[in-house]
């Protein structure tokens, strides 16, 4: 999961870069949790540090770091072997650092860098990232780490697309080769020269990050002839070599200019540089130098013969062997490998890389059975709870409704006390049409609460029927017929108290009598005389 790699530390990135698949070997993941990508970043991009993005302050750039996970991953590092590394356009050194902690103290470990301050840069981080003093040479910064685990990183200040290949280490090659900036077809088939056989190149091809394993030696006519065609060098490459697209990259351009041919120099052999040459060198000079310090004549258990007892590295002393070796290369007695046994290694190695790929496939199946089974679990307690709110959320609807309905039973009950208490009072000194006004009162507030009644029959009948948009048709269809009905209501009873007003002023001009008292001035006064009836008021919207 690229650009999704981003912590608040350095553990919390190389944990997602582990989840995400960028980094799949324990010796990579175990070396980026000791390399702190904080250490390289560019100054004043301190707090970035651990966000999966690149970053740059002038010349100085490190790329993201699910670039590198990928990058170094596809380099196929052997830990703790005699390694030789070589970074083009080494930047700020965190990939240098990196590939030194996996290769251990065994290897060699070389960068060309072209900028000045990128190399002051460069040898601060690693001084900061694990305490080191620095050795300088010409245009060669040796960075000599303080523990014993650590290899020396050599930046060499030159020119990548520039680096002799017919002199120093290059005559040799490398096993390891990483291109920290762009680069086109022209130049990479000159940068793959400068591998050993069977050995890596990653890098930047244009927009896209390749790896590249050179399978065998490249014919001599080939490397000699410098001014045969493009097309046919590239032909006679591809022969020798085997590329594989990783992913699609956005790098800068290689620095082209200036022109500086660089020279990588090569370590000359002594004993106390032994450890950085392959086994087969060292177990080759160890038995040339016992053999110096050993007698001519060599006693035998048996009596041989003249040629047998002769030990002819003996007839030299150990002084010229040292010289001698020290004209030896790290190959030097590397026995020659002809196609045929380089392609069985390869058919192993990938035999090996096929199984853990099985492997992971197998745990990723798993994985995903695994989370298909918590999907279902979650969706089931999902419904669950889904049925639980909603019968929750109906109980909560009765209960609501239940209480509106007995709120308006207590409405009624009151209004319906209330007009009895009116009709019971002093008969004489009620009159026969207040009485027919409380008696019409009352029948229409029945027969309102028998429509309501009716209606909420007709609601908990709709109710069950267990349908949400039903109900919702339903219930709207009866807020606009209660809207009307209640409309209709209210017009009757202005019709039918103004008929009844208009009957009690006509009879209280004929009798010179009060009928009814107005309220307001009940209200004011505080005062009502006993003979006097009690005045009740009722609106539509008591109703």
């Amino acid at each position: 999961m690229a650009w999704r790699s981003s912590g608040t530390n350095n553990t919390e990135m190389v944990d997602k870069l582990k989840r995400f698949g960028v980094i799949t070997s324990e010796h990579v993941e175990e070396a980026f949790r000791r390399v702190d990508r904080k250490f390289f970043v560019p100054a004043g991009n301190e707090t970035l540090a651990h966000s999966d993005q690149p970053l740059k302050e002038g010349n100085v750039h490190i790329s993201a770091p699910h670039i590198y996970g990928s990058a170094i991953e596809a380099l196929d590092l052997v830990p703790n072997s005699c390694t030789s590394f070589l970074n083009i356009g080494s930047g700020t050194g965190y990939v240098s650092a990196i590939v030194a902690d996996i290769l251990g103290p065994n290897s060699l470990n070389y960068g060309v860098e072209l900028h000045d301050d990128v190399i002051g840069h460069c040898k601060a981080s690693l001084a900061k990232w694990r305490g080191a003093s620095v050795n300088e040479n010409g245009n060669i910064s040796t960075i000599n780490f303080m523990d014993d685990d650590t290899p020396d990183v050599h930046i060499i200040k030159g020119n990548g697309l520039n680096i002799l290949k017919s002199e120093g280490e290059s005559v040799v090659g490398y096993d390891r080769i990483y291109i920290g900036a762009a680069v086109d077809s022209a130049e990479l088939t000159n940068i793959t020269k400068l591998l050993s056989p069977g050995g890596i190149l990653v890098g930047p091809v244009e927009d896209e990050l390749v790896k590249v394993i050179r399978t065998g030696v490249i014919a001599q006519g080939l490397e000699d002839d410098e001014g045969s065609d493009e097309a046919a060098s590239l032909s006679g490459l591809n022969e020798e070599f085997t590329s594989q697209l990783l992913s699609g990259v956005r790098f800068a351009p290689l620095a082209m200019l200036p022109v500086i041919y660089t020279i990588i120099p090569s370590n000359v052999w002594n004993p106390s540089i032994r450890r950085f040459y392959p086994n087969e060198h060292r177990c080759a000079s160890m038995a040339l130098l016992m053999c110096s310090n050993s007698e001519i004549v060599q006693p035998l258990p048996r009596v041989p013969t003249p040629d047998e007892r002769f030990n002819a590295a003996a007839m030299l002393p150990k002084s010229i062997w040292l010289e001698i070796l020290s004209y030896t290369h790290r190959r030097w007695f590397a026995p020659e490998q002809n196609e045929t046994d380089f392609l069985k290694r390869r058919l192993r190695e990938e035999k090996a890389k096929t199984a853990k790929a099985e492997r992971a496939r197998r745990e990723a199946e798993a994985r995903c059975l695994a989370a298909e089974r918590e999907r279902a679990v979650y969706r089931l307690l999902a419904r669950r709870w889904q049925s639980r709110l909603n019968a929750l959320l109906s109980q909560q609807q009765e209960s609501e409704q239940g209480e509106s309905e007995q709120y308006q039973h207590r409405a009624a009950e009151d209004l319906f006390n209330l007009l009895d208490a009116g009709m019971g009072q002093n008969n004489n000194a009620v009159l026969v049409g207040d009485r027919s006004t409380l008696a019409g009162l009352r029948s229409l507030m029945q027969g309102e609460l028998s429509g309501v009644n009716s209606e909420e029959e007709e609601d908990s009948s709709s109710e069950d029927d267990g349908e949400a948009i039903e109900m919702e048709e339903d219930h709207s269809d009866e807020e606009e017929g209660d809207a009307e009905e209640d409309a209709n209501e209210d017009e009757d009873l202005l019709e039918f108290f103004a008929d009844e007003n208009e009957s009690v002023t006509s009879g209280r001009d004929r009798n010179n009598s009060v009928v009814m008292e107005d309220v307001e001035d009940l209200v004011a006064t505080g005062q009502r005389s006993a003979d006097q009836p009690r005045t009740v008021s009722v609106s539509s919207y008591d109703l």
